[in-house]
């Protein structure tokens, strides 16, 4: 197959995954423009890089690597089986499950994942977002998995485990998730080896700022997980799908620094109610937005209720060029 060039104005990570993941299911040659760059310019996503090239080694799904300004990839057949990886401590997982999800929709077997290492990270969605939301979207257009989280593992210090299965396509028995106003239902605060304080606080904080209701706000210790971790879940019902919208909140620096603070906090929660107030008022968020795209433009159905941002333009641009 001819090598496809590909060039993203102002890369980011979600654009550059979903241009690798596309290349894997369409099995076409690519490089990535300015993807060398966004690794230079945003050095915490370099050891998540490191672990996709790896994985798709390790997968037999063929050589990513980095080729001067770009990022090249020469992909091969990912092939079902049921297999394991895992993740160095400054990954995430779900990246790793997200980039080979439509290759392996579109297989003629199950396929079987089991992940360790790193499972709730500040570089991804959690996988309460992946199992009810993604997931729960995707069945509607004929496409079926699960994702089952056996133990949490945090960012910097890894130790979770999580399982994903994917199914071979079928014909969509339904229609297709075309989100609406939507209620938010609650609130979770997972929180592991922090102060009980710091939750507290963020319990104050999205009822002050998101409007939830203090009795619908849980605050769930995680006690079986090797390091510490702390991540908000906002739920909603949105066309009778659930949606996860969350902050995994960056504790340390890699260096091991204390980087978050109240200011910064309320920064996260103040963008997660912007989030919430917008998809009451019907636009989808934007992660789900971005994630949905390429399996619609796939199955030949549109997605209601997409906002406009430069993240879905990226997104958008990608899909055009590989779809």
């Amino acid at each position: 197959m001819p090598l496809i060039e590909i060039n993203i104005p102002d890369a980011d990570w979600l654009s550059i995954r979903q241009a690798l993941s596309l290349s894997l299911l369409r099995q076409v040659p690519i490089t990535i423009g300015g993807a060398a760059g966004f690794l230079e310019a945003h050095a915490d996503y370099r050891p998540l890089f490191e672990d996709l090239a790896r994985f798709a080694d390790e997968m037999g799904a063929g050589a990513i690597a980095l080729d001067g300004d770009s990022v090249r990839y020469d992909p091969l057949p990912f092939t079902p089986r049921r297999a394991h990886f895992g993740t160095g401590p400054h990954s995430s997982a779900v990246e790793l499950l997200l980039f080979a999800l439509p290759a392996l929709f579109h297989a003629d077997f199950r396929t079987v994942l089991e992940f360790s290492g790193v499972t709730h990270s500040p570089l991804s969605a959690p996988t309460s977002f992946v199992k009810e939301t993604l997931l729960g979207a995707l069945e509607r257009l004929g496409l079926y998995g699960s994702l089952t989280l056996r133990r949490f593992g945090f960012y910097g210090s890894g130790g979770g485990a999580m399982e994903a299965r994917a199914y071979p396509r079928e014909e969509a028995g339904g229609s297709a998730f075309s989100g609406g106003g939507a209620t938010l239902s609650g609130a979770k605060i997972f929180i592991s080896h922090l102060d009980a304080g710091l939750a507290e606080l963020e319990k104050n904080m999205i009822a002050d700022l998101i409007g939830i209701d203090r009795g619908r706000i849980a605050i769930i210790e995680v006690l079986e997980s090797d390091g510490p971790g702390n991540g908000i879940q906002v739920f909603a019902d949105s066309d009778g799908l659930p949606v996860v919208i969350s902050r995994e909140l960056r504790l340390f620096s890699r260096t091991g620094e204390i980087i978050l603070s109240e200011e910064t906090l309320r920064t996260e929660i103040t963008a997660l109610a912007g989030e919430a107030v917008a998809l009451r008022a019907g636009a989808l968020p934007e992660r789900l937005t971005r994630e949905l795209a390429p399996y619609y433009l796939l199955s030949g159905k549109v997605l209601a209720g997409a906002p406009d941002t430069p993240g879905i333009a990226k997104t958008r641009g990608v899909c055009a060029r590989l779809l």
